[in-house]
């Protein structure tokens, strides 16, 4: 029973459930009323309700902040109280899911061994979630050397509840999935994982448990000042 719960604080620290959003905006950063600068538009292309968008700071992935999804059709969005700098998009439909992050800021020089260990590493990381797949990574290779990943962690079967009740029960017929962002390290014997940042952890039905990826470079370093910054319609699916 310890080590059972022990495993479950390990899996979800950080992490809140979709069916709570309050808690799940724990994650987040809360916006700055001191801060002006922010961003508005619309998703035109693909023309699917948001689920999610996020806007990763580029300075530093910890800086995540939620954005506020409206619209008849849920195709617009805004988030405001966000300081001056550049930030990567994360926009997030039931069917789909597309980013514009920055991996690394130099040329990607990973090579094939390099691709094999981070696979090792991620494949070793948080037994909860049994499948995990690399949607993107780049990096430098070399001993010391920085490398960053864009993941899905998906847990394709039932939980038991150790700390938490679902509908009275102790047990949860539905999958667990959370988008990560990982920081990592060549140590030498292979790549270690030195941080891991979660993006938008949720239950979900099993036939939506695998949205397809997709990178769009108009959701790439956009640039805030100290105003609310109009991006207009973004064509992603383009």
């Amino acid at each position: 029973m310890i080590s059972r719960v022990l495993l479950f604080l390990f899996s979800f620290v950080g992490i809140a459930f979709a069916q709570n959003p309050p808690e799940r905006t724990r994650l987040y950063k809360k916006p700055d009323a001191a801060n002006t600068g922010g961003l508005k538009g619309k998703i035109a292309s693909p023309s699917l309700p948001i689920e999610e968008i996020l806007a990763v700071s580029a300075e530093d992935v910890e800086q995540v902040y939620e954005g506020e999804v409206g619209g008849a059709q849920r195709d617009t969005f805004q988030f405001t109280g966000l300081p001056v700098g550049k930030y990567d998009l994360v926009v997030i439909f039931a069917s789909e899911f597309y980013e514009g992050l920055l991996l690394s800021p130099e040329p990607n020089t990973l090579t094939a061994e390099d691709l094999v260990k981070i696979h090792g590493s991620l494949q070793k990381s948080e037994p909860f979630f049994p499948k995990k797949f690399i949607h993107r990574v780049e990096g430098e290779t070399g001993r010391g050397h920085g490398a960053r990943a864009l993941c899905t962690y998906l847990r394709d079967k039932g939980s038991e509840l150790s700390l938490e009740k679902f509908e009275g029960k102790s047990y949860r017929p539905d999958f667990r999935r959370t988008f990560k962002l990982l920081l990592l390290k060549d140590v030498g014997p292979g790549w270690q994982i030195v941080r891991a940042r979660d993006l938008y952890p949720v239950w979900m039905n099993p036939k939506n448990a695998l949205p397809v990826h997709k990178y769009s470079r108009a959701l790439h370093q956009v640039r805030v000042a100290d105003q609310i910054k109009d991006v207009g319609a973004l064509q992603l699916s383009r």
